[in-house]
């Protein structure tokens, strides 16, 4: 159907209705045009179309339809039937599902509604410009909404406006805490050097008179050592001699054995105090056997023998369980000795243990080394070898001569400077360290979220209170009590690509049971305060804040034209 057909029963009506031609003719014409055409700006533009694209919609020229598909009259746009594909030449009809009808609502906010909602009886517009036909009477609302919606626009413009000033105050905080920090960093580079060189000047020193400490030390200890090993041949000797000795006196026979009969005369060895030696006591010391040579009895037999004769010279007495009187303690036999290689001698100056007095000496090293100051934990490993490696004889300065116990005094005092220096390093390093860390933290593009490093915020319900350490960590604790939940650390901005400040993550946090490890989504939005707005769980273990902060508002450029 052309043109001329669609306007046919028009005509046709105008006859009828006995209406002069001239008449009739103006009347379609102006009905044609306001169901086709509204006037805004003093322009004649289809209704339906925006403003911004009425150049695509000229009335001298055919129209081609928007997706390039078809040209086509410009008498056929609006005219109630859907010629193009995308429904472009028809915004102000319902002819075609798929175009868009454009709602002026002059007082509010444009709005585009699907062409198929035009003229179906119900306002969509708040101008009520979708319902034309007549059939239903609209309200024009817009002038009311557009009031309460730019009350809220003016609410938003003006916290926007004031946290952006605050922001330009972050920002400028930020920046002066970046520049103080670069300047500590440059002080603690050269102290670091300082430091480095003097750790190696007390290194040297430390060396140097270890050189000498060492050398004393070791002719110490060699002297000791071939003191100790003529003790110890002279013990031997003397304890061997003391064997022989026995064993002479017990081979009274002297045929080179010792039998059991010969046991049997000593009262030294009746074992149950029952005033005689039995044969059973006497195959005791024999090793069950009927007699023992002197060879046995210097490598084994004395051991046996040395405790019952000890008791009779009285130079032993046993350990007395509780409540056992002097008579009955008499009674009872020396315990079983232990095995020893080599007998020990029967002497009265046995009662000199020299292995005690190693263990005396070392339970005071302990002791002193108890009361000294305990190492930083992140003490470097080269430095507790260094510790380790130290002579342990350097601490005992008592057992030496007055010149050794001088170098070793200058040595420990050169290895206590050297570990000052070695710790006065760490601490340089320790203080580089979180200074470049928090150098390198993206705090926005001019620093605007730099005063909140090192500030924590909290939010708390019914059940937990919340807290949000920017760039550092998120936790989570029991208003009634209760050990605190790691939620997660600081990871990165994780907002869109071009707009990356609005969210930040933080994950790597405690772990549910039988679940995830715990994150925390932190949306960043325009406040005039910092601070924590809610906190949700969305899914298990994966938690959301919102978090206002006036280094998150945007500069709001002045409108230069306003539709409303």
């Amino acid at each position: 159907m052309n043109q001329l057909q669609r306007l046919g029963s028009s005509s046709f009506l105008s006859i009828n209705i006995g209406l002069p031609a001239q008449s009739l003719s103006l009347v379609i014409i102006l009905s044609f045009l306001f169901n086709r055409f509204v006037i805004s700006d003093d322009r004649l533009t289809p209704r339906g179309v925006p403003l911004s694209r009425g150049a695509l919609y000229d009335p001298q020229k055919d129209f081609s339809c928007l997706d390039g598909s078809k040209l086509i009259p410009f008498s056929f746009v609006n005219d109630d039937y859907c010629d193009c594909e995308d429904g472009s030449d028809e915004p102000g009809t319902s002819a075609c599902s798929n175009g868009y009808f454009y709602c002026l609502n002059a007082g509010h906010i444009p709005l585009n509604i699907r062409t198929s909602r035009v003229n179906d009886g119900i306002c969509d517009c708040c101008d009520g410009s979708d319902e034309f036909d007549g059939t239903v009477t609209c309200s024009n609302t817009c002038l009311e909404m557009g009031r309460a919606a730019r009350e809220e626009n003016e609410r938003k413009a003006r916290l926007a406006r004031d946290g952006y000033q605050k922001r330009i105050e972050m920002s400028q905080q930020g920046k002066d805490s970046r520049r103080s920090k670069e300047e500590e960093r440059s002080k603690l580079e050269v102290d670091l050097q300082q430091a480095e060189s003097q750790k190696e000047d007390k290194q040297r020193v430390k060396e140097e008179v270890e050189a000498p400490e060492k050398e004393a030390l070791e002719k110490h200890r060699q002297l000791e050592e071939e003191k100790r090993r003529k003790e110890d041949e002279e013990e031997k000797s003397k304890s061997e001699a003391e064997a022989e000795n026995i064993f002479n006196l017990l081979d009274s026979n002297e045929d080179g054995l010792i039998t059991a009969d010969e046991i049997k005369t000593r009262q030294t060895f009746d074992r149950n105090k029952d005033g005689a030696v039995s044969d059973e006591e006497a195959l005791f010391f024999l090793n069950m056997e009927n007699e023992m040579s002197k060879d046995e009895f210097m490598k084994t037999g004395w051991i046996l023998f040395k405790p019952y004769f000890l008791i009779e010279s009285g130079m032993f007495q046993p350990p007395q369980p509780e409540g056992t009187d002097e008579e009955t303690a008499t009674t009872q036999e020396p315990p079983a000795p232990e095995p020893v290689t080599e007998p020990p001698p029967l002497d009265a100056d046995e009662n000199i243990n020299t292995d005690y007095e190693d263990d005396e000496l070392e339970d005071s090293e302990k002791s002193e080394s108890s009361n000294l100051p305990e190492d930083d934990e992140s003490e470097d490993d080269d430095t507790k070898l260094n510790l380790e490696s130290e002579d342990t004889d350097a601490t005992r300065v008592d057992l030496y001569d007055e010149p050794t116990r001088l170098l070793i005094e200058a040595a420990d005092k050169a290895r206590q400077e050297f570990h000052d220096a070695e710790r006065a390093v760490r601490d340089v390093k320790n203080k580089l360290q979180e200074l470049n860390d928090a150098l390198s933290l993206d705090l926005g593009d001019d620093d605007r979220f730099g005063p909140l490093f090192g500030q924590c915020f909290d939010l708390s319900d019914r059940e937990y209170t919340y807290t949000l350490c920017p760039f550092q960590k998120s936790n989570q604790r029991g208003v009634n009590g209760g050990g605190e939940v790691h939620l997660g650390k600081w990871n990165a901005w994780s907002g869109p690509e071009n707009d990356k400040y609005t969210s930040m993550l933080y994950d790597g946090g405690q772990a549910c049971w039988n679940g995830p490890a715990r994150s925390v989504k932190v949306n960043v939005q325009c406040g005039t305060e910092n601070k924590i707005l809610s906190v949700s769980e969305p899914s298990r273990c994966v938690y959301e804040m919102e978090f206002s902060t006036p280094a998150a508002c945007q500069r709001i450029e002045s409108a230069t034209h306003d539709e409303l």
